[in-house]
């Protein structure tokens, strides 16, 4: 019962400790235009999904499964993901102007679980690299979408009249989770073929 509560306890004042700095993570947090960060970061992440989902999706049906190493695909997707990312922070620092100047933006894109999800559900579910493609670009396009949504609603909602108790990172969740809410509509929407 006291390991339960210890677990319990360092649950709790590790949660207190990510919520008090996770301003710091958040893409457009305490920048002067955070549709212009969300932006970049939405550009990022369309070159970054197709890239490594197209990739990985080589790698496991071209490397891994005839060599019988499938169990080795997370990994393997994790590794890959370490070297796109940079490479296309890298990409987009040199040609392009809407990467924020924010020192996290790698780890950020990084530690995106949509890149390394994406990359597992094209890798299993195509036959073919254009269908994993096709399926990167529509989750991609996707996020960015998401990520424009919410970058518009806290400008919106950054200049509205609301009580000091819901400001920042209250009125960020509340609003995550109604969007969230929305986005559940459209669930079932197409129903896929067996």
């Amino acid at each position: 019962m006291a390991s339960v509560l210890l677990i319990l306890l360092s649950t709790v004042l590790v949660n207190i400790i990510a919520m008090q700095s996770a301003s710091r993570w958040r893409p457009f947090a305490a920048l002067d235009d955070c549709f212009a960060a969300a932006r970049g970061l939405a550009i990022a992440s369309l070159l970054a999904i197709p890239i490594l989902s197209v990739s990985s999706w080589l790698l496991f049906h071209h490397v891994l499964q005839p060599r019988s190493l499938g169990y080795l695909r997370t990994p393997a997707f994790a590794a890959l993901l370490l070297a796109v990312v940079p490479l296309v922070e890298l990409v987009l620092r040199r040609y392009s102007r809407l990467v924020p100047e924010r020192p996290g933006f790698a780890l950020l894109l990084a530690t995106n679980s949509m890149l390394l999800g994406v990359a597992l559900l094209a890798s299993e579910r195509w036959r073919q690299w254009l269908d994993a493609l096709a399926f990167s670009l529509a989750a991609a396009a996707a996020l960015g979408f998401l990520l424009l949504a919410f970058a518009a609603m806290h400008e919106r909602l950054r200049q509205a009249d609301v009580p000091e108790v819901f400001r920042d990172l209250p009125l960020s969740l509340i609003t995550a989770g109604i969007m969230a809410l929305a986005f559940m509509g459209f669930t079932g929407l197409i129903q896929e073929g067996s």
